[in-house]
């Protein structure tokens, strides 16, 4: 069918009807909050515990625990930007959360049309924790139940692995720590890929509400593409590993433009819906 693109929402491109979905991967147990050896400590622009000064995303090299999320090609080798995600932390280390939005139809496959593949660290020009793909979607029965996917259910979780590696994703990149709702006024770092630039983007500013159920943070310049993305705080300065509180999403797929993003809250339903996919 053909593709329309969703001007109002932080995606590169629309998706369409859900389809079925591959068996997980086994993966190894690993411990929150401890990065993987030799990994980089995490730049000033992410722990600082100042305000970004202007309010808005600058580029930055990026952390390892989050990435772009892409189309696969045909063949399954990485194709065009889709969104953005995160590694979170789980028993088996091999799970990353995104927006409902970005990956609604999405084919858990390599190669293949509708498949999507993951690059954490992607620095713009390479992968330098290779490329992930999806085992397993797992995401809210009342998103896909609601017309246009209901905006306080706007994340999914999905299974990762990389070939020839028998290593879970947690134990190559780390992983953040999945949280609950914040208060307002907590610092929160916002990172994600812009269609428009090739360097991850980062912010530093303060948490908000648009209402009880979605989160609002003003950092201008996270377009399209930034969709899924992480809200995190309590970023840890020696390892980057922070507590996530949101992915852009939500109202308005995200925000209708670039200087306010918003997110669905981690409500007891959608903290329910972490715990579901720890168990895959």
């Amino acid at each position: 069918m053909p593709l329309i693109p969703l001007l109002s929402a932080k995606i590169l491109a629309p998706v369409v009807a859900a389809s079925a979905l591959t068996a997980a991967a086994t993966a190894r147990t690993t411990t929150a909050g401890t990065l993987p050896p030799d990994l980089p400590a995490p730049p000033a622009l992410v722990s600082a515990t100042s305000l970004s000064s202007p309010r808005a995303g600058a580029a930055f090299a990026g952390l390892p625990q989050v990435g772009a999320l892409v189309w696969q090609n045909l063949d399954g080798t990485p194709g065009k930007r889709l969104c953005s995600a995160v590694a979170v932390d789980s028993p088996n280390g091999d799970l990353i959360a995104t927006a409902a939005h970005c990956v609604a139809g999405v084919r858990a496959t390599v190669g293949g049309p509708m498949a999507v593949a993951y690059l954490p660290g992607w620095d713009g020009s390479s992968t330098p924790y290779g490329v992930w793909y999806p085992t397993r979607v797992i995401r809210a029965k009342q998103w896909s139940a609601s017309k246009g996917g209901n905006p306080d259910f706007d994340i999914s979780f999905l299974t990762v692995f990389r070939k020839d590696d028998p290593r879970p994703l947690e134990t190559v990149t780390g992983a953040e720590r999945f949280g609950a709702i914040p208060a307002p006024g907590t610092l929160t770092v916002q990172l994600g890929y812009a269609d428009d630039g090739q360097a991850p983007l980062v912010c530093r500013s303060t948490m908000g509400f648009h209402s009880r159920t979605q989160l609002r943070v003003v950092c201008d310049g996270f377009p399209a593409g930034t969709s899924g993305g992480p809200l995190l705080t309590n970023v840890d300065p020696s390892t980057g590993i922070g507590t996530l509180v949101g992915v852009v999403g939500g109202y308005q797929q995200g925000g209708a433009g670039p200087a306010i993003s918003y997110a669905a809250a981690f409500t007891p339903a959608i903290q329910s819906l972490y715990r579901e996919a720890s168990r895959y």
